[in-house]
């Protein structure tokens, strides 16, 4: 049996709340409850006390003030066997709070006290340690401490002194020290910590109670100039009394050693602020600044996605960033930022992980997720699925190229020849062979499409971005034809239209974005070299192709990397009269045809995949056939260059063509999402040490419960030491000493091909 013992000095609205509270979430028929009135002047309180006594409800009337210490001896005195629990009469308890105390106090025979967490409560004050905090927005008492029983780390971390808004004591500790000094302390401060100090210097310690909450609105019985007074009397006694301990205090209070607890409620009060559903998205790279590759279509379409729909629903995007799994929660204008070790990214594929399975559902279950949108698994596992089917969350996929065919993703063989409806078991077995080095005595393209098969037939929605992707996606998998729906990507390029006048001036072409083989380069390559001078070319964004970054002649110009807003101003700026779009690749979508509408510039393009089907729809430029040479192309731009009139009407339709903005495109996204929402079961059942810890590495903080890391350090020496002792960084040291002819273009070659070199 327990002794509650609360000290009661006016504050009548207070005490019925408390009262009702520990009525509520005690059991009073194993415990007992002591209430002292400590001479109120208060009329209400007497009658209120009076009709509430009962059988475990005892209640004692003072005939003199006593002051704090004074009555909590007086309760304590109620018992020789009880254990007691100091509880203030300005608290609300919440569901199982004593049951949790008790149970944490007879955890280890050393524990004296037992201090819960509360909004108020010094070295157990949460969110914010040492503060006055008021409850998080979007919570109620019940439901913080349900919040917090949920995602409590269960450490029982030592804490110097107990706090006596709620202080639970053992018995055997009373028997051995005796009570509080309540001669010394009169009415209050400092007397819980003098039996502290006393208890711990016969061997016990203090801890507190990580997995429960005690709402605590204040001292609503003393005036602060009367607490000031109090404070500092009572501080000088006890440095005289116990100057090492108060020193560890200070010292507690400075550094903050329980910091872990206080972040983890401070983060998941954060992620659960609100009702809003919870969508998780899956992409190969992160579209976040910090991030290693951070730029590409995908990322750029999943960015707009998740800043279109963030203050609709909580939005938790999750990409591989060199060997972590980078998470980050959008809820509303605040982001919250996780990193987990994942390890390298495999040489070759690993459909399924323990360690990422694992790690998936501890995120499934954290984040309380209500539908999951896998946009690409490049350098991942297909976990995600099995992980999100099991807990009968729906899964929608987008599908940004053609990975799920084939591991090569652009359907283009070792040749970089289209293999699009010409694959078969002995050419994808070769080509495979070559690039990937897989064994040709495995049969890998048809366990590629078996496992992605598999997983792809059990998702609820499957989007591409354009009708001649979901073509190309349903003549491999039949069974999706009735899952597939089309969404363009939208642009959040503002439409800017503006013409140079400037007569006589040459013709002014450009190619936009990552310009590597796939996406044409060498078509760039033989133009630009072999095109006569009245052409200015211009390359605007960076290089995927070595010719044509080492390649100098007076009309080209290298622009160089741009961001998309910037994109109307650069192509202005450098009178741009036509942008070529040359993929030798069924591309799903391209934006580089929107951006250059929204600018008003024509294209030129080869008929192929989405840009030739968006073009022809549009009718934003010309075509020419997949099969065009260089020479095709240029001659196709000298009749566009001699033919104005026909030129302007193409810029006419231009100027007219609709592009679906990123708001329209969202507004798709939540038609689809609304259909499926609300089906999922969660159970809260997550390892909290995995997800704080991923908390604190992510924001520069060292993850405590990280075993792995020595093992990553270890790791990271090794290959430190390898590049170091490799002839190539060697040769590379060496070189850059040397004033050579061609230094510039050696040592960009040698980035290329080695991704380093020293500046």
């Amino acid at each position: 049996m327990v002794d509650i013992i609360i000290p009661i000095y006016n504050a009548y609205d207070d005490l019925t709340k408390c009262i009702d509270s520990v009525k509520k979430w005690t059991d009073l028929d194993k415990n007992r409850l002591i209430l002292i009135d400590d001479c109120s002047p208060d009329e209400r309180i007497k009658p209120y006390l009076k009709s509430i006594e009962d059988k475990n409800i005892k209640v004692i009337f003072n005939e003199k003030n006593q002051g704090f210490s004074g009555n909590i001896n007086l309760g304590m005195s109620q018992s020789e066997e009880n254990d007691v629990l100091l509880l203030n009469s300005d608290t609300v308890v919440t569901k199982k709070w004593l049951d949790k105390i008790v149970e944490c106090a007879y955890s280890d025979v050393s524990i004296a006290t037992v201090t819960p967490l509360s909004n108020n409560a010094t070295l157990c004050s949460v969110p914010n340690f040492c503060e006055e905090n008021t409850i998080p927005e979007g919570f109620t008492i019940d439901s913080f401490a349900e919040l917090i029983e949920t995602i409590s780390l269960n450490m029982v971390p030592e804490i110097p002194v107990a706090h006596g808004f709620c202080m639970f004591v053992k018995r055997e500790v009373i028997r051995k020290i005796g009570m509080f000094d309540a001669e010394t302390f009169g009415r209050g401060y400092g007397e819980e910590n003098d039996f502290c100090h006393r208890a711990e210097q016969i061997g016990y310690r203090h801890v507190m109670c990580d997995n429960t909450f005690i709402f605590h609105s204040g001292t609503s019985s003393f005036l602060s100039e009367e607490k000031k007074r109090y404070i500092e009397e009572h501080d000088k006694i006890l440095k005289e009394r116990y100057p090492y301990q108060i020193q560890k205090v200070a010292e507690h209070c400075r550094d903050n050693p329980n910091s872990v607890v206080f972040e983890n409620v401070k983060v998941f009060s954060g992620l659960r602020c609100n009702n809003k559903k919870n969508i998780f998205y899956l992409v190969q790279s992160d579209f976040r600044e910090d991030a290693s590759d951070n730029v590409g279509g995908t990322q750029l379409h999943v960015k707009d996605l998740t800043l279109g729909l963030k203050n609709e629903y909580n939005v938790f995007v999750a990409a591989r960033d060199y060997n972590y799994l980078n998470v980050t929660g959008y809820i509303g204008d605040k982001e919250y930022f996780f990193k987990f070790y994942i390890g390298e990214k495999p040489k070759y594929p690993i459909f399924y992980d323990k360690k990422m399975a694992d790690l998936y559902g501890q995120l499934l279950e954290a984040f309380r997720i209500d539908l999951v949108h896998i946009h690409h698994t490049y350098g991942l596992t297909l976990d995600l699925y099995k992980q999100s089917y099991e807990r009968e969350i729906p899964v929608y996929v987008t599908l940004h190229d053609y990975y799920s065919i084939c591991p090569m993703i652009k359907m283009l063989d070792q040749k970089n020849d289209l293999c699009i409806g010409k694959d078969s078991e002995a050419r994808c077995t070769e080509c495979l062979n070559e690039q990937q080095d897989i064994a040709k005595t495995v049969n890998y393209i048809k366990i590629w499409r078996e496992e992605f098969g598999s997983v792809l037939k059990q998702a609820d929605k499957i989007i591409v971005p354009s009708e001649s992707a979901g073509k190309i996606i349903v003549s491999y998998y039949s069974f999706l034809k009735d899952k597939i729906c089309v969404i363009e990507h939208g642009s959040n390029v503002l439409r800017k239209i503006e013409r140079a006048d400037e007569k006589n001036k040459k013709f002014h072409v450009a190619f936009l974005g990552g310009i590597s083989p796939a996406k044409g380069s060498e078509y760039a390559f033989q133009m630009v070299k072999n095109s006569s001078l009245d052409i200015e070319w211009y390359l605007f964004g960076l290089f995927g192709h070595n010719n044509l970054s080492m390649l100098s002649r007076k009309n080209y110009h290298k622009i160089g990397g741009y961001k998309r807003e910037e994109l109307p101003e650069l192509l202005k700026k450098y009178q741009i009269d036509l942008i070529c779009i040359l993929p030798i690749w069924p591309e799903t979508f391209c934006y580089t045809v929107s951006e250059a509408v929204l600018s008003g510039i024509p294209v030129l393009v080869t008929d192929i995949g989405a840009v030739g089907e968006r073009v022809r729809r549009l009718k934003c430029g010309w075509i020419v056939p997949y099969s065009a040479t260089f020479q095709d192309i240029l001659q196709k731009i000298d009749a566009i260059k001699n033919n104005p009139v026909e030129y302007m009407q193409v810029c006419e339709a231009v100027e007219k063509a609709s592009i679906k903005t990123v708001n329209e495109m969202v507004e798709e996204y939540k038609k689809q999402y609304e259909k499926k929402l609300g089906n999922a079961k969660n159970c809260d059942i997550f390892d909290r040490k995995t997800i704080i810890n991923g908390y604190l590495w992510a924001n520069d903080r060292n993850g405590i419960f990280d075993n792995d890391l020595q093992k990553r350090l270890n790791e990271a020496e090794k290959k430190i030491q390898t590049i170091t002792n490799s002839v190539t960084y060697k040769t590379v040291l060496a070189l850059s000493g040397v004033k050579i002819p061609f230094r510039r273009q050696l040592k960009s070659l040698l980035f290329k091909i080695y991704g380093f070199v020293r500046k």
